[in-house]
């Protein structure tokens, strides 16, 4: 996978669906994510951490590091009630993510969070994002996500949608509600792709955790891998074969925007 000069890279949309099993890509209605992975770097073998639950998976999403490292470690986490300190910190107190390596290197761009998942916000260094809000519902985090932009036009905007998790732990992540639920963010991803300028834009698509049964958070390979999808100005199209983790996300986007990763990341650009 190979970037434009980042002069040519005017914005980053992140699409985080929590939830979305690849097998979901596999076998629902996906034409949006599709789309995607034709003009884009793809695989649907990217390995989350463990535990498979949202937390620790968003931050380590969020900081291209681990639990061990950030000490994110449970849903129950909380920044003044926590099990393990995290080993950097941030001007916040923990540990450094996307958000404050952008800002640190670039402070005045405009970077921004929607999140359907109340619980997201937390994991955002707020004193480096211009907007983090919580949404409830993904029709809603969507439009309220699409709207932000055509104001703002920010550097980065990291869209969260929860529908596809609940329609898990609802119904099953095999059974047809799940799929429609894909769907449905599948035709959500479409507006959002649509509001962004394709040939200025990197799109990147992820997920914290898949699901077995109407449960998540074991150690089964359906939970562990999700899909991570690269797609925007200089990225050759094709599967990504090699090694893949939700640990290397947030250094492939800094590397796509020219910038240093923090010296505690552990993740490393995609190639």
């Amino acid at each position: 996978m190979t970037f434009l000069l980042a002069a040519a890279l005017s914005h980053v949309l992140i699409l985080g669906i929590d939830g979305l099993s690849s097998d979901g890509v596999r076998n629902a209605d996906t034409p949006n994510i599709h789309k995607l992975m034709e003009r884009g770097a793809w695989t649907l073998k990217s390995r989350g951490v463990m535990p498979t639950v949202s937390s620790p998976n968003w931050m380590s999403l969020l900081s291209g590091a681990g639990p061990e490292m950030h000490g994110v470690h449970s849903n129950e986490w909380e920044r003044f009630n926590f099990k393990i300190a995290p080993a950097c910190k941030g001007p916040e107190g923990i540990f450094p993510g996307l958000f404050g390596v952008i800002h640190q290197q670039r402070p005045q761009a405009n970077l921004a969070a929607i999140h359907d998942w109340q619980g997201f916000g937390r994991l955002v260094e707020k004193t480096a994002a211009n907007h983090v809000q919580h949404v409830k519902g993904s029709p809603e985090a969507t439009a309220a996500a699409i709207a932000y932009w055509k104001q703002n036009k920010p550097l980065l905007l990291w869209v969260h949608l929860d529908d596809v998790d609940h329609a898990g732990h609802d119904k099953t992540w095999e059974g047809p509600e799940y799929k429609a639920a894909v769907a449905t963010i599948d035709g959500l991803i479409g507006q959002l792709v649509a509001t962004v300028p394709a040939n200025e834009t990197l799109i990147v698509l992820v997920a914290d955790h898949g699901g077995t049964g109407t449960k998540h958070g074991s150690d089964t390979t359906n939970e562990l891998e999700v899909p991570l999808v690269f797609a925007g100005p200089g990225i050759t199209p094709g599967e990504i074969t090699t090694r893949a983790r939700n640990i290397d996300m947030a250094p492939t986007v800094i590397k796509a925007l020219g910038l240093q990763p923090h010296a505690c990341w552990e993740g490393a650009p995609l190639r």
